[in-house]
């Protein structure tokens, strides 16, 4: 049944879609960095790199949208096989997520089941990024440990990087 929907349903939307892309943007940034010290990582085999060129690196890995970004990483393995189908999976949702959920689901508010059905896949959205977010990090401290870095090392340099940070 069609009832007008109510400033909670509005706010809640805006709510689920907040934390959505926030939790995108936390997997944006964990496949940037890992994308960013594996490539780091051939170019040292090669030459020293400096600290500079390797921020560099990094915000360049951080500018593509997540499209770019999973396509790049599918192409250098940096994303294993058995995750391939979850990210196109996820990269779908996304996309219908940041371009398609205001206009598809507009009417969705006004029934109380199909509201319901949107809240749950935006909040099954939030769910998966935070997922393949930990699937991801989990590969980047075996690569690192792997590579001999010392993880205890890099998450000192980490929180005291947090603790000096500064707004702009």
């Amino acid at each position: 049944m069609n009832t007008p929907y109510s400033e909670n349903d509005v706010d809640m939307l805006y709510r689920l879609i907040g934390k959505a892309v926030w939790h995108l943007q936390h997997l944006e940034n964990v496949l940037a960095s890992f994308a960013a010290m594996k490539r780091l990582q051939k170019v040292r085999d090669s030459k020293k790199t400096s600290e500079k060129e390797a921020y560099e690196e990094l915000e360049k890995q951080r500018k593509p949208p997540l499209g770019l970004l999973i396509k790049s990483a599918k192409r250098e393995a940096i994303i294993p096989d058995k995750l391939l189908d979850r990210f196109d999976k996820f990269l779908d949702e996304r996309n219908w997520l940041i371009h398609k959920c205001v206009i598809n689901e507009f009417l969705s508010l006004r029934n109380s089941s199909a509201r319901s059905e949107l809240f749950s896949r935006i909040d099954k959205f939030s769910e998966e990024a935070t997922s393949l977010q930990n699937e991801i990090f989990t590969l980047l401290k075996i690569w690192f440990q792997s590579n001999g870095y010392d993880i205890n090392k890099a998450h000192a340099i980490s929180e005291t990087m947090l603790k000096n940070a500064t707004k702009y």
